[in-house]
Order: C-alpha cells, then sequence, then structure tokens
C-alpha cells in the first residue's frame, strides 16, 4: 500500500527502516506498531454509538467553541510530523464514508445478540411484515388515484400529504414495534471534527516518539478531543448490558 506515510521503497517515512539494504536507521523515527498507531487504531473500533456520544460531549464542551491557539501552534510548527499523523489515521479510518461503515460494523456486531432474540421471538418476521405492507399501501394509494381520477389536482396534492403523514407515523410504529436501538444520526461535518481530534492526538504522539519536548499544556490540548472521545465511548460501554 502506496501513500504519504511510505517512502518510495516501501519503508515508512516515519519508522525505523531495516539495515542491511544500504539505508541507515534514522533516530527519533516512529514505527508502525508503536504507541503513536494506538489512537489510529482504537479509533478505527469505534461503534456509531460511540461516535455520537462523541459527538454529543463535543458540542457540548466549550473547548470545542473555537480552535486551540496551542493546537493549532503544533500543527505550523510541525508540518511534517501533521502530514505523518494525517497519514497515519488515513491508513488505519480511511476515508470519512469507509470510518462511517466500520463503526456501522463494529455496532451490527454489538446488537448480534438483541438481532437474534428478536429473529428467535418471531417479532423480526413480524416487522418485515409490518413493513411490507406500509410500503405497499405507499405506492397503491397514489396510483389509485392517479388512475381513476388524475385530472383532480387537489386530490393528488392530499394524497402525497397523506402519503407523508402516513410514512412518518407507520415508521414511527414500526420502529417501536421492532424494538431495536434507533440508528444514530452521523452528520459529516461534525465526524470530521472528530477525526481532527485523532490526528492531533496521533500528532503529539509522534512527537513525543521522536523526542519533541511538548509543554503540558500543549500536550494536553492536543489530546483533549480524543479523550473526550474515550470518555464518550467508555460511557456508552458503561451503559450496554
Amino acid at each position: 500500500m502506496r501513500n504519504d506515510y511510505h517512502l518510495a521503497d516501501g519503508s515508512p517515512r516515519y519508522g525505523s527502516r531495516i539495515p542491511g539494504n544500504g539505508a541507515e536507521e534514522p533516530a527519533n523515527r516512529v514505527t508502525p506498531g508503536t504507541q503513536t498507531d494506538e489512537v489510529p487504531e482504537t479509533g478505527a473500533r469505534l461503534g456509531l454509538d460511540d461516535m455520537a456520544a462523541a459527538i454529543d460531549r463535543r458540542l457540548a464542551s466549550s473547548w470545542a467553541d473555537a480552535p486551540d491557539p496551542l493546537v493549532e501552534g503544533l500543527r505550523n510548527d510541525y508540518p511534517e510530523e501533521l502530514a505523518a499523523a494525517r497519514a497515519l489515521v488515513k491508513h488505519h479510518l480511511g476515508s470519512q464514508r469507509q470510518w462511517r461503515q466500520k463503526a456501522q460494523a463494529v455496532r451490527d456486531k454489538r446488537l448480534a445478540g438483541t438481532i437474534a432474540r428478536r429473529r428467535a421471538s418471531g417479532s423480526a418476521r413480524r416487522t418485515m411484515a409490518l413493513r411490507l405492507l406500509l410500503m405497499i399501501a405507499l405506492v397503491a394509494l397514489p396510483v389509485y388515484v392517479v388512475a381513476t381520477d388524475r385530472e383532480d389536482l387537489l386530490k393528488l396534492v392530499l394524497t402525497g400529504v397523506a402519503c407523508i403523514v402516513a410514512a412518518l407515523v407507520g415508521g414511527h410504529v414500526i420502529t417501536v414495534q421492532a424494538r431495536v436501538p434507533v440508528m444514530p444520526n452521523i452528520r459529516g461535518a461534525w465526524q470530521a471534527e472528530l477525526r481532527e481530534d485523532v490526528i492531533n492526538a496521533t500528532l503529539v504522539a509522534i512527537l513525543q516518539n521522536k523526542g519533541v519536548q511538548l509543554s503540558p499544556a500543549a500536550s494536553a490540548a492536543g489530546l483533549r478531543g480524543w479523550r473526550s472521545i474515550q470518555a464518550a465511548s467508555l460511557a456508552v460501554t458503561a451503559q450496554r448490558p
């Protein structure tokens, strides 16, 4: 796999290179598999519920209302290390869409037991039947109106409104009957903020791995977002049976 994290010979740009091929081992390099990978690896194991809780926690935190000057200073002072952090995060998380798909897979795995119980009790089949009936009704009604009285625009409009209301009400009833936790709504812009928190913490890990002396305040600022994500994830874990 070639990306900005690797050199032309395939070795890591910020990793220990294997001696014996004529290349010297650079000092203070970041080796894949060390603590520099810990943050993005853990981020790749977050579920959708973890991400939703982390977003809520971030939105409610005053420190997230505006960019932190200390974090911006780290990013500006160490552009090469920032590029390495972005490459590591992309390697583990993938794109925004891929990260969300991984989180969906984690959530599905966690809910596998609940889904199995619903199937065993027969409620899953009832839910599927209700959804099918709702879909048929939403299609059949406007088709019937168009076929019998397509010239009556008022009737067509009222039929459309009735279908919208029926879809909302019917969907709510079916969701309640299914008794499966509702899918969290992850907004792309807020997910991107979480990604930047992961990048910031990875940047701090890279700098520390290279022996860069960071002030306690700058280090805490760079890790603040990631620690907030961890706290939200722990709270979600504590709520699971």
